[in-house]
């Protein structure tokens, strides 16, 4: 049994960034393979990691933000012609997600909506989103059988809503549980991301040893109990001092706070899950050249016992469980 963790993509927001694809990792347990989240790129940078379309299992995603949800199209629809053996169709790629939110997330004086874009259902989940992509590239999944042998579409992909409670004051309910057989448990809890709810946190647990990811989140009591002796923390990070410096001021930064954790808490949160490895990723700012590398590492490790590694667009580690005292 080997568990490998793969960084597809690191950087954070949805404007592209040389340098750094947008926000994706991948998660290989033998020959299956789950991918956490499909920001910009994350299908080339699935091929460019050596990875196999026809192993893809399941796609989780934490929210439905642009930056985490931009390539799911393309990493559903470009393989969808490898998806067969010689028994028939592959089983369809699982797509995990939140559900619709309830209650309907709504603005404020300093934020709110000019228009409704799909009043009909302006807050859809991730079967709803999934539903709209088939929908939307309808003419390519029904032209494409006249011209070439490829599998059932209407067999390519199963979307399967994970419902949240409405957020709790102070903390998080019990872990819920997305997925399990006898190799891989799938559980996930409620973060706060803003207005973005449902945002979560998976926990991915396996013979080799746990692995979490935090999703967007600023510091979340939930998202430390889901982590406790995870080996690996993929979590995201931001640097609120750099983003003052360079003219994010007033209700923007402090609308910003509320959506990330910054880089000098997260060593707090690894160190009071006690996970044994913090790996940094989905960057704010996301430039290469904004800040180094190892600045990100030794200001988020800070408090931090553990080994903190500033994450990589193609980064890999493989899983090995430590041993608790």
């Amino acid at each position: 049994m080997t568990t490998e963790l793969v960084l597809l993509g690191t950087a954070g927001a949805p404007m592209p960034v040389a340098g750094r694809a947008g926000i994706s990792s991948a998660l290989m347990v033998d020959e299956r393979i789950f991918v956490i989240d499909c920001g910009r790129g994350s299908p080339s940078a699935f091929v460019a990691a050596g990875l196999d379309f026809a192993r893809l299992e399941a796609v989780f995603l934490t929210h439905l933000h642009v930056d985490h949800v931009g390539d799911l199209t393309g990493m559903l629809l470009y393989p969808w012609g490898i998806r067969f053996d010689d028994d028939g169709p592959l089983p369809p790629i699982r797509v995990y997600g939140p559900s619709s939110p309830e209650p309907a997330p709504a603005g404020d004086a300093a934020f709110h909506r000019h228009t409704t874009i799909h009043p009909e259902r302006p807050f859809p989940g991730a079967t709803d989103l999934v539903e709209n992509i088939l929908a939307g590239y309808a003419y390519h999944l029904n032209v494409m059988p006249l011209d070439w042998h490829m599998p059932d579409p209407g067999v390519l992909v199963r979307a399967i809503d994970i419902s949240v409670p409405a957020p709790l004051a102070g903390g998080s309910g019990p872990p819920i549980s997305v997925f399990e057989d006898e190799i891989v448990r799938v559980t996930a809890v409620p973060v706060t991301h803003g207005h973005a709810h449902p945002a979560l946190a998976y926990r991915f647990d396996t013979p080799d040893g746990s692995v979490v990811f935090s999703g967007d989140t600023t510091v979340s009591e939930g998202l430390i109990a889901l982590a406790r002796d995870a080996e690996i923390l993929v979590h995201q990070v931001a640097d609120l001092d750099y983003l003052e410096r360079h003219g994010l001021t007033g209700a923007a930064l402090q609308r910003m706070a509320e959506l990330q954790t910054n880089v000098t808490d997260v060593g707090g949160v690894a160190e009071r899950a006690q996970v044994h490895q913090l790996i940094l990723n989905h960057y704010i700012p996301a430039e290469p050249d904004a800040i180094s590398e190892s600045e990100w590492a030794e200001r988020a490790g800070r408090g931090f016992s553990g080994t903190t590694i500033a994450g990589s667009d193609g980064m890999r580690r493989v899983l090995t469980r430590v041993p608790r005292g």
